[in-house]
């Protein structure tokens, strides 16, 4: 993106600068670290491009920025898509224990000025935005006696005005702690459809020893909106985790998820599904085997539409101390016309010789032989389309493991297309 760091954005340092001064990090090792590093970024033009080349950020980086984390919670609509939960309500990042309803096995706090320095020079601007300017993590613990009901983590984020772009910055620590089993919900939504603003969100999860995770995320964000989310997953010995990400709306969402599988005999699944439409949407996985006897899994698919965009970054890396490895990243993308598009990169990097390791892409409009075939059987076209959309969308809804869950996201997905 040739010419994108000129005038026009020449006045974002300092007013991010400005709007961030008075936080608490201020004085903190941690916003130097990071904050010197943005400024780098952003006086660098090839390693700018490196992570903002392939989508257009002009827009955004020209924006007038406010900086409003606090709002008054009375006009918010706080319910859960599904019943039987446990649930955590957070309001522009924050939490309200008031409209929140959980059990003593959760155990939510909040720690301040917390300088342990997660610098990671792979990730971009947000990440290292909220990395030096967020004073505050929320930790969730979760023990072993936590029942069945999954935890639903509600986010409800709102911009200020269609002229500015609200910045909100979130950091959180969730410990599934040992022998515990736990499925995460993570739901973001707005309470308005036409105010701009930015989600960037920094997750750690740490899941201990013969700890299970079932964590489902669903992000129905206005399209207005910019959602910059990055996970860093640390996994012990005999662990699981089922992971299933689904992305609607946002101008451009963005999923970083790190996942290091430090442990034996491990079990990742990793997959996600998007429905895009005049938006962008960037999934970028990188799942790194230290320990052996692993199983990792990955499954990424995408209907785009509209003049769209998604970008698939996956990479697997087995070191030389981890044997006897079965790891796979698949993705597949349906282009409902021209003006769209599905980029993908797959990457391997293997150390020892014990593993099997595959990867595989397919891209592909609507198939009209299959709606030939189908009409040949007395099927409607528009029925018969349907029929194969409904296809490519259950492949991935069916791996969560919750009737309820599973039957309304399919809806969801159903009804936009």
């Amino acid at each position: 993106m040739t010419g994108l760091l000129n005038s026009n954005t020449s006045n974002l340092l300092p007013q991010w600068y400005k709007l961030f001064s008075k936080k608490k990090t201020y004085n903190s090792i941690k916003f130097y670290k990071h904050w010197k590093y943005i400024k780098m970024l952003l006086s660098t033009p090839n390693t700018f491009n490196k992570y903002y080349s392939d989508i257009n950020y002009n827009k955004l980086l020209k924006s007038k920025f406010v900086l409003q984390n606090n709002k008054c919670f009375n006009n918010f609509n706080v319910s859960s898509i599904i019943s039987n939960v446990y649930m955590l309500v957070f309001i522009n990042g924050n939490f309200y224990s008031k409209l929140s309803n959980y059990s003593k096995n959760i155990n939510i706090k909040l720690k301040y000025n917390d300088n342990n320095i997660n610098f990671n020079k792979n990730s971009d601007i947000f990440y290292h935005l909220t990395e030096s300017f967020c004073y505050k993590t929320y930790i969730i613990d979760i023990n072993k006696d936590i029942d069945e009901k999954p935890i639903y983590l509600l986010h409800i984020n709102n911009g200020l005005s269609k002229s500015t772009v609200n910045i909100l910055q979130n950091r959180y620590c969730i410990n599934i702690l040992e022998n515990a089993k736990a499925h995460i919900i993570e739901y973001f939504t707005d309470n308005n459809k036409h105010y701009s603003y930015i989600n960037s969100i920094n997750t750690f999860i740490f899941i201990h020893n013969y700890a299970t995770l079932e964590y489902t995320k669903l992000s129905l964000e206005n399209y207005y909106s910019y959602h910059f989310n990055y996970k860093y997953i640390t996994i012990n010995d005999h662990a699981k985790l089922n992971s299933n990400i689904f992305v609607i709306g946002n101008k451009i969402h963005k999923d970083d998820m790190h996942i290091k599988s430090n442990g034996v005999n491990t079990l990742i699944y990793a997959n996600s599904l998007s429905v895009l439409s005049n938006n962008n949407n960037i999934i970028n996985t990188y799942i790194r085997h230290i320990a052996s006897n692993c199983i990792s899994s990955q499954l990424h698919k995408a209907i785009i539409s509209n003049n769209s965009k998604y970008l698939l970054n996956g990479m697997i890396k087995i070191t030389r101390l981890a044997s006897k490895i079965n790891s796979s990243i698949f993705s597949q993308g349906l282009l409902l016309d021209s003006t769209s598009q599905f980029n993908t990169k797959p990457q391997i990097e293997i150390y020892n010789r014990k593993v099997h390791c595959t990867h595989g892409v397919v891209i592909s409009n609507i198939n009209y032989d299959q709606i030939f075939y189908l009409c040949s059987r007395g099927i409607s076209y528009v029925d018969a389309k349907k029929i194969i959309i409904d296809g490519f969308l259950k492949e991935v809804i069916n791996k969560i493991n919750h009737y309820e869950l599973h039957k309304i996201i399919f809806n969801i997905f159903k009804n936009l297309i």
